[in-house]
């Protein structure tokens, strides 16, 4: 494993929890932070605004940020693909695009003059990082991860797993997937069954999941799904 992360959620939680919770991460030598702005419920002002507080702590540790995005958002806060001066300013490492464009619109965020990492869905088991690659992408801005699921019997089979990330590692892309903690009370969503990537791993103890991604030998960044 290159990193381990883990997830913040402002909007159901506190910046005073957060910001401890990213403290201890940083102790234990977590890197990488996952974070979702799917949705913009209430003040898109003071929402941005809290976000841009937590963002801020886990910089000041030292720590890499990806903010979960999908394209309706985009259009709510007035976002282009070609200008990712938002992101800039809210302090992110880069953009995680839940769902995708076109494959031109992603390869042109990689060349984007804050050099922010654009990481794309792995788990939809399609060609669109093929896609994407024929438009010549910046590969050092290029990542992927997969998704996690919070439903129980939604998460990905072993076997569908393997084959969505190899379409990814034959790109040398750097990659990532979720674990779920049995202690973590709370993620994005209301629906709590545990939240992991592979079904497999729902009821299993974090550390045999860990191990099993060793085994896999195919995921370079792991982070814990819920909070």
């Amino acid at each position: 494993m290159k990193k381990l992360g883990v997830s913040v959620y402002p909007e159901r939680s506190t910046y005073e929890k957060d910001a401890a919770y990213l403290e201890l991460a940083a102790k234990y030598g977590y890197k990488r932070v996952f974070t979702s702005l799917l949705q913009i419920n209430g003040d898109q002002e003071e929402v941005v605004g809290n976000f841009k507080r937590v963002i801020g702590k886990a910089n000041e540790l030292g720590m890499e940020v990806m903010v979960d995005m999908n394209p309706a958002l985009f259009a709510q806060l007035g976002v282009s693909y070609d200008d990712l001066s938002f992101f800039h300013d809210l302090g992110a490492y880069g953009v995680r695009l839940d769902e995708g464009f076109s494959g031109l619109e992603e390869a042109r965020m990689t060349r984007n003059p804050y050099n922010l990492k654009i990481e794309i869905n792995m788990s939809q088991g399609t060609p669109y990082v093929d896609n994407i690659m024929t438009f010549s992408p910046n590969r050092e801005n290029l990542m992927g991860s997969h998704n996690f699921y919070p439903r129980r019997y939604t998460g990905l089979s072993v076997d569908y797993f393997n084959q969505a990330t190899a379409i990814y590692t034959k790109y040398r892309l750097n990659t990532a997937a979720f674990i779920n903690a049995p202690s973590g009370t709370f993620g994005a969503w209301p629906v709590q069954d545990g939240m992991c990537t592979i079904e497999d791993h729902r009821t299993l103890p974090i550390e045999t999941q860990v191990a099993h991604y060793k085994m896999l030998d195919t995921i370079d960044d792991l982070l814990i799904a819920n909070a």
